[in-house]
């Protein structure tokens, strides 16, 4: 009888242990689609996005029209893995960007890749004329 009270003290160290290492992980993990809106058409959102992975240092493999407003643009990382940027028009001049990059999200590199198209679109909408 003896032994049951160490069993429930061991599964509590091994849920300690875990949790520490889960903590030195999640905050690159991003479980859920990643997006933002960008003040800018969805032409000048998919060149800042064409633009922004090899700046963030990864690999652009293709860009493609779903539909009239709605542009896919696919790419990979350094390590091989697959980063799908969707990119939907709410309206002539408001984009969402939604990211993600392999099966868990890799918030910090899909940071990166907004960081870069950040600019981009900043760049293209401060060269535009004003209307």
């Amino acid at each position: 009888m003896a032994k049951f009270p160490l069993i429930p003290a061991l599964g509590l160290i091994v849920i300690l242990a875990l949790s520490g290492c889960a903590a030195t992980v999640a905050p690159q993990l991003n479980p859920i689609p990643y997006y933002t809106y960008y003040p800018a058409s969805l032409s000048v959102v998919t060149q800042a996005a064409r633009q922004a992975l090899p700046q963030a240092g990864m690999h652009l493999a293709g860009v493609k029209q779903i539909s009239p407003d709605t542009v896919e643009v696919h790419g990979f990382d350094p390590e091989g893995n697959a980063i799908l940027i969707t990119l939907h028009a709410e309206s002539a001049a408001v984009t969402r960007f939604t990211a993600r990059i392999g099966l868990i999200g890799h918030l910090k590199e899909v940071e990166e890749i907004e960081h870069w198209m950040g600019k981009d679109v900043g760049k293209a909408i401060s060269a535009s004329p004003p209307g």
